[in-house]
């Protein structure tokens, strides 16, 4: 698994990268800010081998893959970033569109709400990850996200009452 982070994304506290790299030790971070190093990594995989997870015009549904489709496939690469800066890295990099892209058809609720998101479908990286993760292969993935909400509730209660956004901060206090 290869994950694709902004350098802004990167600063962010709030950040679910750093949780998927400790929680999964074969994810990959690389900084898209130096465009020849992911130019690099990019050009040497095998396009028929990896999936690009973003939802665009020639995404199919992840969980429309055959289980002969799924056993070709090596690993998948996730865009971390705001969706317009995703968007605008997927544009702008000719080696992305050149993979296989999916998007989800019935990933699960998102639980990162210590972030806002632009709608309730949403899912942060890690939960995207772990969702992928579960149709490729099968595996139960709740492990990770139960390590995701913990942390999230623990840095939940860290933050002033002026940064908290919806009611989760009420929920957490009473823990």
């Amino acid at each position: 698994m290869i994950v694709l982070q902004d350098p802004k994304e990167a600063q962010h506290a709030k950040n679910t990268v750093p949780l998927l790299s400790l929680g999964l030790a074969s994810a990959q971070c690389v900084s898209t800010q130096n465009t020849d190093n992911i130019r690099s990594i990019l050009s040497r995989l095998d396009r028929r081998e990896w999936l690009l997870v973003f939802p665009c015009e020639a995404s199919a549904p992840i969980e429309s893959l055959s289980s002969v489709e799924k056993a070709s496939i090596k690993g998948i690469i996730l865009l971390d970033a705001t969706w317009r800066k995703a968007k605008k890295m997927y544009l702008l990099e000719p080696l992305l569109q050149g993979f296989s892209a999916v998007h989800f058809l019935q990933a699960p609720e998102g639980e990162y709400a210590i972030r806002k998101s632009p709608n309730s479908s949403s899912l942060s990286t890690l939960e995207a990850c772990a969702y992928s993760v579960e149709v490729m292969t099968g595996e139960n993935m709740q492990p990770l996200r139960d390590f995701m909400i913990k942390a999230q509730e623990w840095q939940w209660r860290q933050q002033p009452k002026s940064h908290q956004h919806n009611n989760l901060g009420d929920d957490v206090e009473s823990l």
